[in-house]
Protein backbone atom coordinates (compact mmCIF):
# COMPACT_ATOMS: atom_id res chain seq x y z
CA UNK A 1 0.00 0.00 0.00
CA UNK A 2 1.38 3.39 -1.01
CA UNK A 3 0.61 6.59 0.89
CA UNK A 4 0.79 9.96 -0.85
CA UNK A 5 -0.78 13.36 -1.37
CA UNK A 6 -2.23 14.57 -4.65
CA UNK A 7 -1.95 18.33 -5.22
CA UNK A 8 -4.06 19.12 -8.25
CA UNK A 9 -3.61 16.64 -11.08
CA UNK A 10 0.05 17.03 -11.99
CA UNK A 11 1.95 16.55 -8.73
CA UNK A 12 2.08 13.57 -6.40
CA UNK A 13 4.03 13.71 -3.15
CA UNK A 14 5.17 10.52 -1.42
CA UNK A 15 5.45 10.04 2.32
CA UNK A 16 9.10 9.94 3.42
CA UNK A 17 9.18 11.39 6.96
CA UNK A 18 6.84 11.93 9.88
CA UNK A 19 6.96 14.43 12.73
CA UNK A 20 5.43 13.42 16.07
CA UNK A 21 4.48 16.04 18.66
CA UNK A 22 4.41 15.35 22.40
CA UNK A 23 3.22 17.45 25.34
CA UNK A 24 2.61 17.00 29.05
CA UNK A 25 -0.82 17.02 30.70
CA UNK A 26 -0.62 20.75 31.41
CA UNK A 27 0.32 21.59 27.83
CA UNK A 28 3.22 23.79 28.90
CA UNK A 29 5.99 21.46 27.69
CA UNK A 30 6.23 20.37 24.08
CA UNK A 31 8.67 18.09 22.26
CA UNK A 32 8.91 16.88 18.68
CA UNK A 33 10.64 13.92 17.04
CA UNK A 34 11.22 13.23 13.36
CA UNK A 35 11.02 9.70 11.96
CA UNK A 36 11.97 8.13 8.67
CA UNK A 37 9.37 5.96 6.95
CA UNK A 38 9.91 2.41 5.70
CA UNK A 39 7.60 0.36 3.55
CA UNK A 40 6.48 -2.93 5.09
CA UNK A 41 4.74 -5.84 3.41
CA UNK A 42 2.40 -5.21 0.51
CA UNK A 43 -1.05 -3.86 1.44
CA UNK A 44 0.24 -2.85 4.90
CA UNK A 45 0.70 0.71 6.09
CA UNK A 46 4.27 2.00 6.30
CA UNK A 47 6.17 1.82 9.60
CA UNK A 48 8.12 4.54 11.34
CA UNK A 49 11.83 4.20 11.95
CA UNK A 50 13.43 5.20 15.24
CA UNK A 51 12.97 8.89 15.88
CA UNK A 52 15.37 11.71 16.56
CA UNK A 53 14.69 14.84 18.55
CA UNK A 54 13.70 17.64 16.20
CA UNK A 55 16.50 20.17 16.52
CA UNK A 56 16.36 23.87 15.75
CA UNK A 57 18.58 23.31 12.70
CA UNK A 58 16.29 20.55 11.43
CA UNK A 59 13.25 22.75 12.00
CA UNK A 60 14.86 25.56 10.00
CA UNK A 61 15.55 23.13 7.16
CA UNK A 62 11.96 21.88 7.29
CA UNK A 63 10.51 25.40 7.11
CA UNK A 64 12.88 26.16 4.23
CA UNK A 65 11.60 23.11 2.32
CA UNK A 66 8.02 24.15 3.04
CA UNK A 67 8.73 27.57 1.59
CA UNK A 68 8.08 29.47 4.83
CA UNK A 69 11.60 30.73 5.45
CA UNK A 70 12.67 34.24 4.55
CA UNK A 71 15.97 35.65 3.41
CA UNK A 72 17.77 38.35 5.36
CA UNK A 73 16.62 41.73 4.06
CA UNK A 74 17.52 45.32 4.86
CA UNK A 75 14.29 46.94 6.04
CA UNK A 76 13.56 50.46 4.79
CA UNK A 77 11.93 53.03 7.07
CA UNK A 78 8.44 52.46 5.61
CA UNK A 79 8.34 48.79 6.70
CA UNK A 80 6.49 48.34 10.01
CA UNK A 81 6.73 44.57 10.51
CA UNK A 82 8.17 41.51 8.75
CA UNK A 83 7.64 37.77 9.31
CA UNK A 84 8.13 34.82 6.91
CA UNK A 85 4.42 35.06 5.97
CA UNK A 86 3.62 38.76 6.34
CA UNK A 87 5.02 42.17 5.57
CA UNK A 88 3.44 45.45 6.69
CA UNK A 89 4.39 48.93 5.55
CA UNK A 90 2.96 52.43 5.48
CA UNK A 91 2.66 55.12 2.86
CA UNK A 92 2.12 58.86 3.51
CA UNK A 93 -0.91 60.85 2.42
CA UNK A 94 -0.77 61.64 -1.31
CA UNK A 95 -2.81 62.59 -4.35
CA UNK A 96 -3.34 59.68 -6.73
CA UNK A 97 -5.73 58.69 -9.53
CA UNK A 98 -8.50 56.16 -8.90
CA UNK A 99 -10.40 54.01 -11.34
CA UNK A 100 -13.99 52.84 -10.94
CA UNK A 101 -15.98 50.22 -12.80
CA UNK A 102 -17.89 51.36 -15.86
CA UNK A 103 -21.60 51.63 -15.03
CA UNK A 104 -21.00 52.05 -11.29
CA UNK A 105 -22.10 55.02 -9.18
CA UNK A 106 -18.59 56.48 -9.41
CA UNK A 107 -17.93 55.79 -13.09
CA UNK A 108 -18.20 59.47 -14.00
CA UNK A 109 -15.18 60.38 -11.83
CA UNK A 110 -13.02 57.38 -12.79
CA UNK A 111 -9.44 58.32 -13.67
CA UNK A 112 -9.48 61.65 -11.83
CA UNK A 113 -7.03 62.62 -9.08
CA UNK A 114 -8.04 62.18 -5.44
CA UNK A 115 -6.37 62.91 -2.09
CA UNK A 116 -5.71 59.76 -0.05
CA UNK A 117 -4.99 59.43 3.66
CA UNK A 118 -1.81 57.83 4.93
CA UNK A 119 -2.26 54.06 4.73
CA UNK A 120 -1.00 50.91 6.38
CA UNK A 121 -0.67 47.97 3.97
CA UNK A 122 -0.10 44.34 4.93
CA UNK A 123 0.41 41.45 2.50
CA UNK A 124 0.03 37.87 3.70
CA UNK A 125 -0.33 34.59 1.79
CA UNK A 126 -1.18 36.37 -1.46
CA UNK A 127 -3.81 38.63 0.16
CA UNK A 128 -3.61 42.39 0.68
CA UNK A 129 -5.00 44.22 3.73
CA UNK A 130 -5.38 48.00 4.10
CA UNK A 131 -6.08 50.33 7.01
CA UNK A 132 -6.01 54.14 7.08
CA UNK A 133 -3.96 56.45 9.33
CA UNK A 134 -5.22 59.73 10.76
CA UNK A 135 -1.74 61.29 10.64
CA UNK A 136 0.75 61.20 7.79
CA UNK A 137 3.68 59.88 9.78
CA UNK A 138 5.22 56.51 10.55
CA UNK A 139 2.89 54.71 12.98
CA UNK A 140 4.00 53.17 16.27
CA UNK A 141 2.74 49.94 17.83
CA UNK A 142 0.05 51.79 19.80
CA UNK A 143 -1.06 54.07 16.93
CA UNK A 144 -4.77 53.80 16.29
CA UNK A 145 -5.70 52.66 12.81
CA UNK A 146 -8.87 53.57 10.93
CA UNK A 147 -11.07 51.79 8.41
CA UNK A 148 -9.83 52.32 4.86
CA UNK A 149 -12.78 54.03 3.08
CA UNK A 150 -12.43 52.22 -0.24
CA UNK A 151 -14.55 49.95 -2.36
CA UNK A 152 -13.52 46.27 -2.65
CA UNK A 153 -12.58 46.12 1.08
CA UNK A 154 -14.24 44.22 3.94
CA UNK A 155 -14.42 45.13 7.62
CA UNK A 156 -11.03 43.50 8.34
CA UNK A 157 -9.35 45.57 5.63
CA UNK A 158 -9.05 42.57 3.33
CA UNK A 159 -8.95 43.61 -0.32
CA UNK A 160 -11.02 41.75 -2.90
CA UNK A 161 -8.43 41.22 -5.63
CA UNK A 162 -10.80 41.85 -8.56
CA UNK A 163 -8.69 43.27 -11.39
CA UNK A 164 -5.55 43.51 -9.22
CA UNK A 165 -2.38 41.96 -10.62
CA UNK A 166 -1.29 40.33 -7.38
CA UNK A 167 2.50 40.02 -6.96
CA UNK A 168 3.81 36.46 -6.60
CA UNK A 169 5.94 37.17 -3.53
CA UNK A 170 5.62 38.80 -0.12
CA UNK A 171 8.91 40.62 0.44
CA UNK A 172 10.41 44.06 0.92
CA UNK A 173 11.08 44.30 -2.80
CA UNK A 174 7.47 43.44 -3.64
CA UNK A 175 5.82 46.21 -1.57
CA UNK A 176 5.85 48.80 -4.40
CA UNK A 177 4.20 46.22 -6.68
CA UNK A 178 1.48 45.47 -4.10
CA UNK A 179 0.82 49.17 -3.62
CA UNK A 180 0.78 49.85 -7.36
CA UNK A 181 -1.62 46.94 -7.91
CA UNK A 182 -4.04 48.38 -5.34
CA UNK A 183 -4.17 51.90 -6.75
CA UNK A 184 -4.08 50.92 -10.42
CA UNK A 185 -6.85 48.31 -10.11
CA UNK A 186 -10.49 49.08 -10.79
CA UNK A 187 -12.63 49.70 -7.72
CA UNK A 188 -15.78 47.82 -8.66
CA UNK A 189 -18.19 47.71 -5.71
CA UNK A 190 -18.70 48.51 -2.02
CA UNK A 191 -17.18 45.70 0.00
CA UNK A 192 -20.23 45.01 2.15
CA UNK A 193 -18.20 45.84 5.24
CA UNK A 194 -20.73 48.23 6.72
CA UNK A 195 -19.79 51.81 7.53
CA UNK A 196 -16.25 52.73 6.45
CA UNK A 197 -16.52 56.52 6.68
CA UNK A 198 -18.30 59.15 8.74
CA UNK A 199 -19.11 61.04 5.55
CA UNK A 200 -22.87 61.34 5.02
CA UNK A 201 -23.73 59.25 2.00
CA UNK A 202 -20.90 56.77 2.60
CA UNK A 203 -17.95 56.07 0.34
CA UNK A 204 -19.85 57.12 -2.80
CA UNK A 205 -20.44 60.63 -1.44
CA UNK A 206 -16.91 60.79 -0.01
CA UNK A 207 -15.07 60.11 -3.26
CA UNK A 208 -17.43 62.26 -5.32
CA UNK A 209 -16.63 65.18 -3.01
CA UNK A 210 -12.86 64.56 -3.24
CA UNK A 211 -12.36 64.46 -7.01
CA UNK A 212 -9.80 67.11 -7.91
CA UNK A 213 -9.14 68.08 -4.27
CA UNK A 214 -5.72 68.13 -2.60
CA UNK A 215 -6.31 67.10 1.03
CA UNK A 216 -8.13 64.11 2.49
CA UNK A 217 -10.55 64.99 5.35
CA UNK A 218 -9.20 62.75 8.14
CA UNK A 219 -12.15 63.68 10.38
CA UNK A 220 -14.25 61.35 8.20
CA UNK A 221 -12.16 58.30 9.23
CA UNK A 222 -13.62 55.71 11.61
CA UNK A 223 -11.14 54.70 14.31
CA UNK A 224 -10.36 50.98 14.71
CA UNK A 225 -7.73 48.94 16.59
CA UNK A 226 -4.05 49.71 17.20
CA UNK A 227 -1.28 48.71 14.79
CA UNK A 228 -0.04 46.06 17.21
CA UNK A 229 -3.49 44.50 17.68
CA UNK A 230 -4.19 44.53 13.95
CA UNK A 231 -0.95 42.80 13.01
CA UNK A 232 -1.47 40.20 15.73
CA UNK A 233 -4.93 39.50 14.32
CA UNK A 234 -3.54 39.03 10.83
CA UNK A 235 -0.88 36.66 12.16
CA UNK A 236 -3.40 34.27 13.73
CA UNK A 237 -5.80 34.21 10.78
CA UNK A 238 -6.04 30.93 8.92
CA UNK A 239 -3.51 30.95 6.07
CA UNK A 240 -4.56 30.51 2.48
CA UNK A 241 -3.76 26.90 1.70
CA UNK A 242 -4.23 24.68 -1.29
CA UNK A 243 -6.63 21.80 -0.82
CA UNK A 244 -4.95 18.44 -0.95
CA UNK A 245 -6.27 14.90 -0.98
CA UNK A 246 -4.59 12.16 1.02
CA UNK A 247 -5.03 8.77 -0.55
CA UNK A 248 -3.75 5.24 -0.36
CA UNK A 249 -3.08 3.22 -3.47
CA UNK A 250 -2.83 -0.55 -3.51
CA UNK A 251 0.53 -1.60 -4.81
CA UNK A 252 0.78 -4.97 -6.52
CA UNK A 253 3.46 -7.26 -5.09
Amino acid sequence: MRFGIDVGSELELKLYQAVLLYRNDHGNRVMATVHGVMQTEANCPPALRAGQLLSTAALRELTKQLGTSSQAECLPDNVIARTPELIAWWTPAAVRPMFFRRGSELADISGKLFPHPALLFAARNGVLFVRALAESKRPEADTKLAAAPYWNIDSDGKVCAGTMRVPKSVSVNSTPAWQHAFFQSEFTHPGGAGRLTKCKGGTVALWKSLAGKSRFPCLTLIEMETVNDYLKKLEVEEPTVQRVAVRTTDQQP
